[in-house]
């Protein structure tokens, strides 16, 4: 009994232990979540506003890719339909997931800074490498996320070329704004967030802050007020049969059917994408009242610009601000939320023609049940084939039985960690993998412990762990760029789930055999 005790509390062996607990608890709570191939998903079209070359389309494609690879592991496949649909397929049927993708493929990605109604800065200018979240505390703002990135010389000097003299001016930040577009606005909506601590806000002042908010060189969008509309919808006409009208969902239908008539192409948004938010701030002595979000016109945020970048002199990294509506705790979760989506779509970059989103539907996995089980099957068979190897090899249960023992454990382990996220074929791959890898190691322990010369077990143990190591090193070094640079989602789950195999293997699951085999060698 005393041997028991002593065996089980040894630091490598309890670890192993505890969180071989923590693995089953995790599958018992959260359960573990397949990918598409196994369980089926939704497809989620994306319409191209006109045909393209291939080499345009590998590159829509490629896009959406990269903004999907900042969801982590969850398994998200992009594939081209013709020259002018990509269909972009989720593994869930979760609604608020499928709503928060739809929102991250919807945008196009066009970043422009827009100051004194002159564009300065464009996202082809930004370095996506630099691209990256920070604490907005950070930024000296009352911002509830932050996102900072660095620009090109051209983009530098273009900035500060715009921005001299200019010091306290907003840097409208937009992303994807409409450009043959009109927005109609009930009065209601406009003012809905003109409250200031500092002092009440005029009509005036709100409309003097919209239309420096809509202005931009040969790009000026129009505003109407809902409520005049009878007064001059007899002279609305759309620019082109593209043109855009941007309205709230709860106008009236009267409004949206007359515009439908005319030809607009409706883009109808929610009552509080719709509402510009409204910032007002002192500077000595006068008031300023500035549009500081406004959604429906894909505006991010307005933060003002300090004296010391508008001398003229270039300035190489920025940093994108912005606030969340909601309060509480649920006010850190939407800023993380919004903060990443900003950060994928920057990313990815902007797509190369003006794109829409198709109905979402629901698909059955390719396989389903079966091919789960098939691929279970096969996970199975490596470990039985792998017992009656190493059964053969050494002849002993007192060895067999520690080599399966650490591999279930550690294949219980990976499953629950990954299936935490998403298991897709490329994560069921590298639990395979993760097998034979747990068993290399483990023969390579009991080899040298079974070596007859004169040292002791633990020089033995020390010189296999030293290969041991470096092999796990390699693998990491070797998976890592896979996992971060090379923007394949359909890879993640391999890339990731070999990291992880590995340093489990290293800091787990290795040294817990060690200890048990040092102690039936002794």
């Amino acid at each position: 009994m005393e041997k028991i005790v002593n065996f089980v509390y040894d630091k490598r062996i309890a670890a192993l232990l505890v969180l071989l607990a923590l693995a089953g608890v995790l599958i018992y709570v959260h359960g573990i979540k397949f990918g598409i191939d196994f369980s089926g998903g939704t497809r989620i079209p994306i319409v191209l506003e006109k045909a393209v070359e291939p080499q345009v389309m590998d590159e829509i494609v490629q896009n959406i890719k990269t903004r999907a690879a900042v969801f982590g592991l969850t398994e998200v496949k992009v594939q081209a339909v013709g020259d002018t649909q990509v269909y972009v397929e989720v593994a869930s049927n979760n609604p608020k997931l499928v709503t928060d993708i739809e929102t991250l493929l919807s945008k196009q990605g066009v970043y422009q800074a827009v100051v004194d109604g002159k564009e300065a800065l464009r996202g082809d200018q930004i370095y996506t490498g630099t691209i990256g979240q920070v604490s907005p505390a950070a930024t000296g703002s009352n911002a509830d996320w932050a996102v900072q990135f660095s620009v090109t010389q051209d983009g530098a000097q273009k900035f500060s070329n715009t921005v001299k003299g200019k010091a306290n001016y907003p840097v409208y930040m937009f992303l994807d704004r409409p450009a043959d577009a009109v927005l109609f606005v009930s009065k209601q909506d406009l003012l809905a967030s003109t409250k200031s601590e500092l002092r009440p806000v005029s009509e005036d002042e709100i409309n003097t802050a919209v239309n420096d908010a809509l202005m931009l060189e040969n790009s000026t969008l129009k505003m109407y007020l809902t409520d005049d509309f009878d007064k001059y919808q007899g002279t609305l006409e759309p620019a082109t049969n593209k043109t855009k009208a941007i309205i709230s969902s709860n106008a009236s239908k009267a409004v949206i059917s007359a515009l439908e008539a005319k030809g607009y192409q409706m883009d109808i948004v929610t009552d509080a994408d719709i509402q510009p938010t409204f910032s007002v701030s002192q500077q000595k002595g006068q008031f300023s009242v500035v549009v500081e979000e406004w959604k429906a016109i894909g505006l991010l945020s307005a933060p003002r610009l300090s004296p010391q970048i508008t001398d003229g002199v270039p300035n190489y990294g920025y940093i994108i601000t912005g606030n969340v509506k909601s309060t509480g705790s649920q006010r850190t979760i939407d800023a993380n939320a919004e903060a990443k989506k900003i950060e994928s779509v920057l990313k990815g970059g902007a797509l190369p023609v003006q794109i829409s989103l198709g109905s979402t539907t629901s698909i059955p996995a390719p396989l389903g049940a079966e091919f789960l089980r098939l691929s279970v099957i096969g996970a199975i068979a490596a470990v039985v084939v792998i017992s009656i190897f190493v059964a053969i090899r050494y002849r002993t249960l007192k060895i067999i039985l520690p080599i399966i023992g650490i591999l279930m454990a550690e294949v219980t382990i990976l499953v629950a960690i990954i299936g935490s996220f998403t298991i897709d074929l490329g994560a069921m791959a590298g639990i395979i993998a993760a097998i034979g890898v747990s068993v290399d190691a483990q023969i390579l322990i009991t080899d040298e412990l079974l070596k007859k010369d004169t040292d002791n077990h633990q020089k033995k143990l020390d010189r296999a762990f030293d290969i041991i190591t470096f092999n796990a090193a390699t693998a990491v070094v070797a998976m890592l760029p896979l996992l971060l640079f090379s923007g394949l989602v359909e890879i993640i789950g391999f890339a990731t789930t070999s990291i992880l195999g590995s340093l489990l293997g290293v800091f787990i699951s290795r040294p817990a055999y060690g200890a048990i085999v040092e102690r039936l060698f002794d």
